[in-house]
């Protein structure tokens, strides 16, 4: 499983029909995103950015996500354009997103105030944690080399 996490931004005067189609897909593109090895995709709201997470199982992300960007570019929901490629001056006037940057997070692993017994609800049958931090990641250095922080 890895975890894709992306911001997206949509000028003001289209963000309510890109999320009423994000958010309500009709039943083809529901079938092409779960083929496509998406899961659990949710959409939160970070003042004028959408911040859109999945999971991704399947065993070809590259291959799977070109075959979904293929079907929704047809169907007029794909944000083509990356950040990166973005002029500033233009970003609030462009539709565009970027892959954001996993900084950390904790209880990936064996917390010591858990005993064994209890451990072994936070373990896969095959004996992996429920989270791996080598799958988490969707980050692209080019999209957010401006930012100070990162």
């Amino acid at each position: 499983m890895k975890r894709v996490a992306e911001i997206i931004y949509i000028v003001e005067d289209q963000r309510e029909e890109f999320l009423k189609g994000a958010l309500n897909p009709d039943q083809e593109t529901q079938k092409i995103q779960w083929m496509c090895g998406v899961r659990k995709q949710q959409y939160f709201a970070i003042n004028d950015l959408i911040l859109m997470t999945f999971e991704y199982n399947g065993s070809d992300f590259n291959k799977d996500m070109a075959k979904m960007a293929e079907y929704l570019d047809k169907k007029g929901n794909l944000v083509k354009t990356r950040r990166k490629d973005v002029p500033l001056e233009e970003r609030t006037k462009t539709n565009w997103w970027a892959p954001i940057k996993r900084l950390g997070s904790f209880l990936d692993t064996k917390p010591s105030f858990i005993n064994e017994a209890e451990f072994q609800d936070y373990v896969k049958p095959d004996g992996s944690m429920i989270r791996s931090d080598k799958y988490n990641t969707a980050f692209d250095e080019d999209d957010w080399n401006d930012w100070k922080y990162m």
